[in-house]
């Protein structure tokens, strides 16, 4: 006997709706025993025959199974449905590779005829097998997130280094400056203090010669008008005058005071001022998040030297083969110059480039990859060009001077202001140019660089000089700069074009 038919009633074959429970142990429709009843004018059980004095009770227990099961049932017909093509009402049992669509027969009949069908089975095991393939790549990267050693481990561990050591510095640096300010404060305190001994000496000589002056005039005051009558009143005008004289009139002026403005005057900005040989200013600094493992870049970031021991934390990040670290901030206008101590290094290059991002590790330094440098090897000097030519060079700079900056080209067809970036390098004692590239373009950010190939000398960003200027408003002539020299080229154009017309008609 099937599930169904042991819900079903005894009366009406059906499914029980609101089933009742008789004292005999026998369940029916609520509907169904209240008809039998009806018409059979007694009480009695369809199924047994006893009666049942009592009123039936709900079975609420058979209730609650019967809804259960047409709740199974229909979504048991529900998925039956989804597996029965909307179409044609056939049976799902093909796969279609090119539409990646399941078909029935009459699919493949039609719409996908020529196209690339499996069994529905074959397609399952296909895919589950490379689902099962990505999923144990899947695992294999929580296991090792979980382990620690993944790249994002790596990198995280990596960052806690770096805040460690970039705290250590940053401490470091203001207690140089906390040194400073100190012996700084200290050397003005006893500069005020030297100044308070020198004038303050001055007037207590000062008060000690007018005590002695008084106490001399006094004695002899005192002994004059002890001296006889007649003598006393003969003297006595002169005696007088005498004793309302006190001090010189010698008057001070405002210098006998502390000079407080010496003192106080722009202090800041004096002690500013002087803090400039102590804190250099470097027109690049370094990026040591492009320094590979085996290169060091200095606390101040201006400086690399090769080191021969791994660091402790080394960077996990891909980085480029040739050893290349970035200056950390690229220009895309305005003129910018430094300056690189390569001492009596035989082997560096020097130069900028758009940056690393993205580009492949091993990619040629040139320009087409968007790199601009110049190289020296031993004896030879080259531009970081593919084919590049040996540079005659009149001496062996100790310093090589890098600059970037912008150029302008007024075009007559058609008739616009061009520009574009030109870099140079140049040899400092002599002010005499390397080499330089023109037509640098101005698509991106160009970031200095600098590449360490000898591991006995470093390489280091020169300091910048610093001058003080006063702000001031700029010129009309300095603000529209550009538009100034754009109107004369357009003019000087015009003119030549007049001219030209001119000496046709004259002719």
């Amino acid at each position: 006997m099937s599930l169904e038919e042991d819900l079903s009633c005894p009366v009406c074959t059906e499914l029980f709706t609101d089933p009742v429970l008789l004292s005999c142990g026998h369940s029916f429709c609520r509907q169904c025993i209240n008809d039998h009843w009806t018409s059979s004018r007694s009480r009695n059980c369809p199924v047994c025959r006893q009666v049942s004095p009592q009123q039936p009770v709900s079975n609420l227990s058979l209730r609650n199974t019967c809804e259960s099961y047409l709740r199974e049932n229909n979504t048991r017909k529900e998925r039956d449905a989804e597996h029965v093509c909307q179409i044609h009402g056939e049976k799902i049992e093909l796969f279609c590779q090119t539409d990646e669509q399941v078909l029935c027969s009459e699919c493949n009949k039609l719409e996908h005829r020529w196209h690339k069908i499996h069994p529905l089975q074959k397609a399952v095991r296909q895919r589950k097998g490379k689902l099962k393939g990505d999923l144990r790549s899947a695992e294999k990267t929580l296991v090792s997130l979980q382990k620690g050693t993944s790249q994002d481990n790596k990198i995280s561990r990596y960052i806690q280094s770096q805040v460690q050591q970039t705290e250590r510095r940053i401490r470091e640096e203001f207690e140089k400056l906390h040194q400073f300010l100190r012996t700084e404060e200290e050397s003005r305190i006893a500069a005020l203090n030297e100044e308070e001994k020198e004038k303050g000496g001055k007037m207590k000589r000062r008060i000690q010669g007018g005590i002695l002056s008084l106490c001399d005039r006094v004695r002899e005051l005192k002994e004059e008008i002890e001296d006889e009558d007649i003598t006393f009143l003969q003297n006595y005008q002169r005696t007088m005058n005498r004793a309302k004289y006190t001090l010189p009139d010698e008057e001070l002026s405002s210098e006998a005071l502390i000079d407080v403005p010496k003192h106080l005057g722009n202090l800041k900005y004096q002690v500013w001022e002087k803090m400039k040989d102590v804190c250099p200013y470097y027109p690049v600094i370094l990026n040591p998040n492009t320094s590979p493992p085996d290169v060091s870049v200095s606390d101040d970031l201006t400086s690399v030297t090769s080191c021969f021991h791994r660091q402790n934390e080394p960077n996990p990040l891909l980085l480029h083969r040739n050893r290349m670290v970035l200056g950390s901030v690229g220009y895309s206008d305005g003129v910018h110059t430094w300056e690189i101590e390569v001492g009596n290094s035989r082997h560096w290059s020097l130069g900028v480039c758009f940056g690393l991002e993205g580009k492949p590790p091993t990619e040629p330094l040139t320009p087409e990859n968007g790199f601009w440098g110049l190289r020296r090897d031993g004896d030879s000097y080259r531009e970081m060009t593919a084919g590049a030519c040996r540079l005659q060079m009149m001496e062996d700079p100790q310093v090589v001077r890098v600059k970037l900056e912008y150029c302008y080209e007024l075009l007559q067809q058609p008739l616009r202001l061009k520009r574009w970036r030109k870099l140079s390098f140049s040899n400092v004692r002599i002010n005499h140019v390397i080499a330089a590239f023109d037509r640098v373009p101005l698509a991106n950010k160009l970031f200095p660089f600098m590449i360490l190939e000898d591991q006995s000398v470093p390489l280091r960003v020169a300091p910048a000089k610093v001058t003080l200027t006063v702000e001031k408003e700029p010129s009309f002539m300095e603000r529209h700069r550009d538009m100034l020299i754009f109107c004369f080229g357009l003019v000087m154009v015009m003119l030549g074009i007049l001219l030209g017309k001119s000496d046709q008609q004259g002719r």
